[in-house]
C-alpha cells in the first residue's frame, strides 16, 4: 500500500489532553459516514487482534536493536491497552479507533510523552495498526501540564505493527512545522551504527527536497518499547502544512475530522514534574551584604576578575532540559589585593515553588561551594568593570521568568555591565518560540571555546563564598 503523509489535522486528533482527571468528560464520538461498508467496528477490530494478534507478534524484526545492542523481535501481543477505553473517530473514509497504551518513551534521557494505537482499515479494506508516541515539548508540557490539539507542541512519531517506524510531524503551537521520514540502512551508516552505545537501525529518514528555509537535523530518542530510534527531523523556519501529498505518514487512509477526537481513557502519561533548578532550594541572601564585602580591599593595587559557571542541563549536549532540569548559571567575583582575596559565588533564582516558578519573584542564593559546573569562563578585568557588575548583582531584577529573563539573563547582563560579551546564551526555548537565554546554549558555546585562556571545559565545584559582611 502507497504510503500517505497524515494530515495534520488527523494528528493533532491523537493528542487530546492526557490529563486523567481530564478523561472522564470525554465522550465517544460516533461515526458519521454515508457509507456504513466502510464503517468499522469494535467487534471487527477485535475479531482481527484475535485472528492476527500472534501471526504478528512472531514476525521477526531483523532491524530492531535493543539498547544493549541485542538483536531481538518485536511481540505485538505485550502492547498493553483498554479494550474498553478505544474511542471511534470518523472521517471521510469511515472511521477509525484510537486509545492509550501503556509504556513511555525516553526523550534526551527524560521519561516523557506517552503512546496510542490506532485500527484503521487501508486502501484495499484491510485492517491495520499504528503505534503512536507522542512526545510534546518538555517546558510546553510542565508549563500547560496538559495536551491540546490546538496548540501541541512537539513530535509525534507512527509506526507499523512490527514497530517499524513510517513516519512523523514536528509541531509548534497547533501548526505543523517539520516532519519525521524512515529510510532503510545503508552499509555505511551500519559500520558507523555498530559501534555506537544506543543504536537501532529500524528507523532512519529520507533527506527529501526541501526549501531553503528548512533543515535536516539528526537526532535519536528510545521509544516505548525500550529501543533507540535514529531519525532525522526536518525543522523549518515557518510553518508548513499538509497539502495532501507526498510520502511520510504511512498510516493509512485516516485523514478526517479532529473534533472531539482522541482521548478515551487509558493509561496516559501525565506532564513531567516541575524539577527544582539546581541550588532551588539555596537560602535567598541579601546581595548587597555580600557585594559589601569587595569595599574591604581597596581598588588600587587590586585585580578584579569575574567567572560564570554553567551547569548544562544535559552535559556535553545543546539539550535545554535533561537530568538537571533546565540547568544553571551563577556568577564569581574575586578581588586580590595584597595577598588578601575576596570571592563571592551567587546565582539568580525564582522564589517560589511549583509551576509557580515559571514566573515569580527573584531571589539571589550563595551558590559557593556546593555547585558542581560542567563548563566556565574566566575574564581579567579593571577595577571600574568589576564595581559596575558588583552594583548590578547588588540591585538585582525582582522578577524572575523561565522564558524571558532567568538565570543565565542575569549573569550575562551582569557581565554586560562590565564590559564582558559572554559567548552566545540564545537558542530556542521551544519549538517556534522566540530566542531564549539558556544554560545548555551558554555551555554550548564555551564548550566550543575550549583551549582558549580562561576557558574549563573540564568542569569541577564553585569556590566557597566568603558571605555576608556587616
Amino acid at each position: 500500500m502507497k504510503t500517505k503523509l497524515i494530515s495534520m489535522l488527523l494528528l493533532l486528533s491523537f493528542i487530546i489532553s492526557c490529563k486523567k482527571d481530564e478523561q472522564s468528560n470525554l465522550k465517544s464520538i460516533p461515526t458519521q459516514v454515508t457509507d456504513t461498508s466502510k464503517n468499522l467496528s469494535l467487534a471487527q477490530v477485535k475479531d482481527w487482534y484475535g485472528e492476527n494478534v500472534n501471526a504478528i507478534s512472531n514476525v521477526n524484526n531483523l532491524n530492531a536493536i535493543s539498547t544493549t545492542g541485542i538483536k531481538k523481535s518485536f511481540n505485538y501481543s505485550t502492547l498493553t491497552f483498554s479494550w474498553d477505553n478505544l474511542q471511534s473517530v470518523s472521517n471521510n473514509k469511515g472511521n477509525y479507533w484510537i486509545g492509550y497504551l501503556g509504556g513511555q518513551p525516553t526523550f534526551k534521557k527524560v521519561k516523557q510523552g506517552y503512546r496510542k494505537i490506532a485500527f484503521m482499515k487501508d486502501s484495499t479494506g484491510e485492517i491495520q495498526s499504528r503505534i503512536l508516541e507522542i512526545i510534546p515539548d518538555g517546558l510546553y508540557y510542565q508549563l500547560k501540564q496538559k495536551v491540546t490539539k490546538a496548540d501541541f507542541t512537539g513530535r509525534i512519531f507512527i509506526y507499523d505493527q512490527q514497530y517499524n517506524l513510517v513516519g512523523g510531524q514536528v509541531f509548534s503551537a497547533g501548526k505543523q512545522i517539520g516532519l519525521i521520514k524512515p529510510k532503510a540502512l545503508n552499509s555505511t551508516t551500519s559500520s558507523t551504527l555498530t559501534n555506537s552505545a544506543s543504536t537501532n537501525s529500524k528507523a532512519r529518514t529520507d533527506e527529501v527536497s526541501v526549501s531553503q528555509d528548512c533543515e535536516w537535523n539528526d537526532d535519536n530518542y528510545i521509544d516505548g518499547n525500550g529501543e533507540v530510534t535514529i531519525y532525522s527531523e526536518l525543522d523549518c523556519t515557518y510553518s508548513i502544512y499538509d497539502d495532501g501529498g507526498g510520502g511520510g505518514g504511512g498510516g493509512g487512509d485516516l485523514s478526517g475530522s479532529t473534533d472531539g477526537t482522541g482521548g478515551g481513557g487509558g493509561a496516559a502519561a501525565s506532564a513531567p514534574a516541575m524539577s527544582n533548578l539546581p541550588g532551588q532550594d539555596s537560602p535567598s541572601i541579601d546581595p548587597k551584604a555580600f557585594m559589601i564585602c569587595f569595599g574591604s580591599l581597596p581598588d588600587i593595587g587590586s585585580t578584579t576578575k569575574i567567572t560564570v559557571y554553567v551547569q548544562e542541563p544535559f552535559p556535553g549536549t545543546s539539550f535545554n532540559i535533561g537530568p538537571n532540569s533546565v540547568g544553571h548559571v551563577a556568577i564569581g567575583l574575586t578581588k586580590t589585593n595584597n595577598g588578601t582575596t575576596v570571592t563571592q559565588v551567587v546565582g539568580y533564582y525564582p522564589n517560589a515553588t511549583g509551576m509557580s516558578k515559571f514566573s515569580a519573584p527573584s531571589k539571589i542564593s550563595d551558590n559557593g561551594g556546593d555547585l558542581a559546573y560542567d563548563v566556565s569562563a574566566t575574564y581579567t578585568v579593571i577595577p571600574s568593570e568589576f564595581n559596575q557588575i558588583v552594583n548590578y548583582i547588588s540591585n538585582p531584577p525582582t522578577n524572575y521568568n523561565l522564558i524571558s529573563f532567568n538565570c543565565t539573563n542575569f549573569v550575562y547582563n551582569a557581565c554586560l555591565a562590565g564590559g564582558i560579551t559572554l559567548p552566545d546564551p540564545n537558542t530556542q526555548l521551544m519549538f517556534g518560540a522566540a530566542q531564549t537565554m539558556t544554560p545548555g546554549a551558554l555551555g554550548t558555546n564555551i564548550n566550543a571555546l575550549s583551549g582558549m585562556a580562561g576557558i574549563n571545559t573540564n568542569g569541577g565545584t564553585t569556590p566557597n563564598s566568603k558571605g555576608a559582611c556587616n
